[in-house]
């Protein structure tokens, strides 16, 4: 499902007619055409390949000519070269550079012939680049100007483009990324202002609403996921255009829920009000379902919803492909049929498990905002903690960071391209402050059906982990599919910093499948997978000083695991394009016939510390031979009981360590059902 957000009319679009360019705002979450997936970033400092350096600030001059990969039509003139300067592409002869103070357009220092986003700078570090998009005959010409610095935006930065589209002779000028922020670190007041348009000549300019104190709207995001484009069509605007922006249905529905609403949104990119058209839609090419549509009102450049008078109603579980499209705006000849109809896919089931959902949540024990995000969250779940699978990425800012940031933690937030904290994902879908998560979201989370079982059994002893993972599709899964396995700590106390958390819950220790996960493919209905994991924690615990990556756990010599026997593994699918989780779950211990012997009621030594003999104390559901070993710290046995077969019911093994140096080891109770292990320490 496509989305867009809907702000206030003033900022979001505006329709002008010229004679010689229209133009329309657009907030679709992507930029122009969606062929421009490049992360945002400064040239050397993780910029994609393929980007073409033009200037190196600091400048405030024009470049030389620019070849231009195709031939671009500009107001009636064909041009294969233009020039560029910060905030200023033009096909013109400019004699000097207008300056970085925005002012109105037209204006007589600004040359005829120029897209112009007037106002950004070219310091030291910034750059102008440029690269092409797409294949011929339908190319992109995108000119990225990257800026900070400037006194508009304090100590941030902002990214804009100005792109040249192939075929159309489209002009789209992109905002793409903006950050706004004082001396002190903290958000500022005042974001970048610009003057925005086209400039014919001295007399004729379409300018962008608010301009010349036009402001940026993109956030810090350095994916297109945040950015808002401005297009400028050449010619006249047609009097009747109905654009299909979307249709919001989702990818999968019971085949026991009935019939299926057919419905999305509109906009009426016409240059007069819609109040009246067809809407249609055909299930797998069969025959079209027609709805008149009237009683409406939508302003040129408005948006509107739409839900079909007649649902869908399935027969079969079975995949199906829907065509939605308008016709007649107004009873008349739609003007573009280009833009008029979607098609989608999704699924009906007859088969459905219930959902867990995933929350992720990116936090650190030196963020002040973390504090009242986590208390949030936790606020929402007291109580429903067995509805949903959670889990927390320590990460490694503000400041110096969490102790217990890994490598892999961090390497889940550049899975997410996220870039300030508090942040939650919920099924690697919603992404928010956790500040922001309400118990609405997580009832609609958890209200939501799933259409895979996921479960999965642990053996864990000591430092070592094994896990077993059985994916039980009811559905088609395509795509690139992933499996991720994370063990998690319970409950951690030493990565106490500054923002006055003392304890910490459900702390990713080891992503067992790395932080991307593994493929597993596409899968298919009712064919299970089983995937078999295991871990070994080396070495011994050790504190990090802080956060930062110098400082990050080696898991290949050592971990920060405060007690083994308070850890828990969480499991989940997920689709690696879409970032879509299918099911979370938590992983069981295999010995659930012993009576929970990781509770302290279960499972006991007394005395710990001590100095000759502990006793072992234990309850057993039904008859077992019973061993007992000690370890030390790297794994090595040092001693053993062998209690032979003991009854159901209440149990003591008591075992010697008076020959034992002091320190810590792990007392393993191994028996028919399972192995349990418990620190000791020895005086």
């Amino acid at each position: 499902m496509k989305k867009f957000t809907l702000l206030a009319f003033a900022l979001l679009m505006s329709v002008v007619g010229y004679s010689q360019y229209y133009h329309l705002d657009w907030d679709l979450g992507q930029n122009p055409g969606g062929i421009n997936t490049d992360n945002e970033f400064p040239v050397g400092g993780g910029l994609p390949g393929g980007w073409t350096t033009i200037i190196t600030g600091p400048s405030s001059a024009w470049s030389g000519d620019i070849t231009i990969p195709f031939t671009f039509n500009f107001n009636g003139t064909d041009y294969t070269k233009c020039k560029v300067a910060p905030g200023f592409l033009t096909f013109g002869s400019p004699a000097s550079f207008p300056g970085t103070t925005p002012s109105s357009l037209p204006n007589a220092n600004v040359p005829d012939n120029t897209v112009a986003i007037w106002g950004l700078t070219t310091g030291t570090g910034d750059f102008i680049v440029s690269k092409t998009f797409g294949s011929s005959p339908n190319r992109q010409f995108w000119v990225q100007m990257n800026t900070a610095g400037n006194a508009n935006i304090q100590n941030g930065w902002t990214y804009w483009s100005i792109v040249l589209e192939e075929g159309t002779n489209n002009i789209y000028i992109v905002d793409q990324r903006t950050q706004c922020v004082t001396a002190a670190g903290a958000q500022c007041t005042g974001k970048t202002q610009v003057s925005a348009g086209i400039q014919i000549d001295g007399t004729t300019a379409i300018s962008l609403p608010n301009s010349p104190a036009m402001e940026s709207r993109s956030t810090n995001d350095a994916t297109p996921a945040d950015n808002v484009y401005y297009a400028f069509y050449p010619g006249v605007q047609a009097d009747n255009d109905i654009m299909m922006v979307s249709t919001d249905m989702k990818t999968d529905y019971e085949l026991a829920g009935g019939a299926i609403a057919v419905k999305g949104q509109i906009r009426n990119v016409g240059a007069t009000a819609l109040t009246s058209y067809d809407l249609n839609y055909s299930i797998n090419g069969g025959a079209t379902v027609t709805q008149n549509v009237t009683g409406v009102n939508i302003a040129s450049g408005g948006y509107g919803t739409f839900e079909h008078a007649t649902p869908f109603t399935p027969s079969v579980s079975d995949a199906y492909s829907i065509k939605v499209w308008t016709s007649m705006p107004n009873q008349m000849a739609d003007a573009n049929t280009d833009n008029d109809e979607a098609t989608f896919n999704f699924r009906v089931h007859d088969k459905v498990f219930v959902r867990k959902p995933l929350y992720e949540v990116f936090t650190s024990s030196t963020c002040g905002p973390c504090t009242p995000g986590n208390i949030n969250f936790h606020n929402v779940i007291d109580g429903k903690e067995d509805d949903c699978v959670f889990i927390k990425y320590q990460q490694s800012w503000p400041g110096t960071g969490d102790p217990y940031c890994t490598a892999e933690s961090n390497e889940r937030r550049n899975y997410y391209a996220i870039n300030s904290i508090p942040r939650m994902e919920v099924d690697g879908g919603w992404d928010g402050n956790a500040s922001s998560f309400t118990a609405q979201m997580h009832t609609d989370a958890t209200a939501e059906p799933a259409f895979m079982n996921l479960t999965a059994t642990s053996i864990q002893w000591g430092k070592h982990v094994e896990v077993s993972v059985e994916i039980d599709p009811a559905s088609d899964f395509t795509g690139n599919n992933t499996l991720h396995v994370a063990i998690m700590e319970k409950t951690t106390f030493d990565n106490e910093k500054t923002n006055g958390e003392a304890e910490f819950v459900n702390v990713m220790k080891k992503m067992m499948t790395g932080g991307v996960g593994v493929n597993v493919g596409s899968l298919k209905k009712d064919t299970k997978v089983t995937k078999t994991y295991t871990w070994d924690f080396k070495g011994d615990y050790t504190l990090p000083f802080d956060g930062t990556s110098g400082n990050w756990i080696n898991h290949n010599v050592t971990h920060s695991v405060e007690e083994f026997d308070d850890l828990i593994i969480a499991v989940w699918v997920q689709n690696a394009t879409t970032k879509e989780v299918h099911q979370a779950a938590y992983a069981t211990q295999a010995n659930a016939s012993v009576l929970d012997m990781t509770t302290e009621s279960k499972f006991t030594m007394f005395p710990n510390p001590a100095t000759d003999i502990t006793s072992i104390n234990f309850e057993l559901t039904s008859g077992s031979d019973v061993q007992v070993s000690v370890l030390n710290v790297s794994g090595q046995e040092v001693a053993a009981t062998t209690a032979g077969t003991l009854n159901a019911g209440e149990n003591t093994v008591d075992v010697d360590v008076s020959s034992l140096s002091k320190g810590v080891y792990y007392v393993q109770l191994i028996t028919d059902f399972g192995t349990f292990t418990k620190p000791l320490t020895v005086n």
